[in-house]
């Protein structure tokens, strides 16, 4: 069949696309905070649209363990589980370290160039979502160029709960060590150094764990510390 001549309508974004979008990013940015309860009625009047696309939103979300729905007791943003972050940290190493190995080889000027412009910008970024939000968008040059749909679709599960954990901890990834990965990276990157690639994208996402679940622990030994001064004094 030959290709038409003229221009082809391509469909607008689905509602209930659209409506995942809105929500996901407000669960990620923490505009929806962790534990929070929602109302099917709550979510029309914020966005403008009826149950049935709004349902679907919401189901999409619970699948990915963002969004709890609970029979008798409603529906609600999922805690934070700083478990869950540590595993997913730990798998995106494993499969972001091995698709940087098989992409740097593959990487064009133009690649090479944006991973150099995301590393400067991540540089000078403070706001925890945002940092987190670029070294997503670093990582995926690798990943669009190794062209694996099984990562690409990992990252689209995974990467929504490390970033809710590292806007709810802002500070806790800029430590030395993940700061160093990523100049690690990049200069690979550039240096096509596959191996040494790879070791720097496992060692970000290893130091980006363990400062988080250090930070959580430091939070969790005051907080019994606080409690336990309290009962003294009662």
């Amino acid at each position: 069949m030959p290709v038409p001549t003229t221009p082809a309508r391509m469909p607008r974004k689905l509602l209930r696309d659209q409506i995942f979008d809105s929500l996901l990013d407000a669960i990620v940015s923490g505009d929806l905070a962790a534990g929070e309860p929602i109302s099917d009625k709550q979510l029309e009047t914020w966005l403008g649209a009826s149950r049935t696309p709004i349902r679907e939103a919401v189901n999409r979300l619970a699948g990915m363990g963002l969004i709890e729905v609970a029979p008798q007791r409603g529906t609600r943003i999922a805690p934070l589980d700083s478990t869950r972050f540590a595993e997913e940290m730990e798998m995106l190493g494993v499969v972001y370290s091995a698709t940087v190995r098989e992409s740097v080889a593959l990487l064009t000027d133009e690649d090479r160039s944006q991973i150099r412009e995301l590393h400067d910008r991540v540089s000078r970024t403070e706001n925890a979502l945002e940092r987190a939000r670029i070294v997503d968008a670093l990582m995926s040059v690798f990943i669009d160029r190794y062209r694996n749909t099984h990562v690409q679709r990992i990252r689209e599960k995974s990467v929504p709960h490390v970033t809710r954990m590292i806007t709810a901890r802002p500070g806790a990834l800029d430590a030395t060590d993940t700061s160093a990965a990523l100049d690690a990276l990049a200069a690979a990157a550039a240096a096509g150094e596959a191996d040494a690639a790879a070791d720097a994208t496992r060692a970000y996402f290893t130091a980006g764990a363990a400062s988080v679940l250090a930070r959580d622990a430091a939070e969790a030994a005051a907080a019994a510390q606080t409690t336990a001064s309290e009962n003294e004094g009662a």
